[in-house]
């Protein structure tokens, strides 16, 4: 059980290592990246920023 657990887990890591070589852009955007311009404080929405600023 012990054997099979961990070939499962070298296969898992072999298919995230090609994954990451066939698609290298493909990582999911941070949460930083959506900042108001004015203050820099995080943007959540699509509204305008409480410092009146716009995104």
């Amino acid at each position: 059980m012990v054997k099979g657990f961990t070939f499962l887990l070298i296969f898992l890591l072999v298919l995230g290592v090609f994954g990451r070589l066939r698609y290298p852009g493909a990582a999911p955007r941070r949460l930083g990246a959506a900042r108001c311009k004015a203050c820099g404080r995080p943007m959540i929405g699509k509204g305008p920023c409480a410092c009146g600023g716009k995104a």
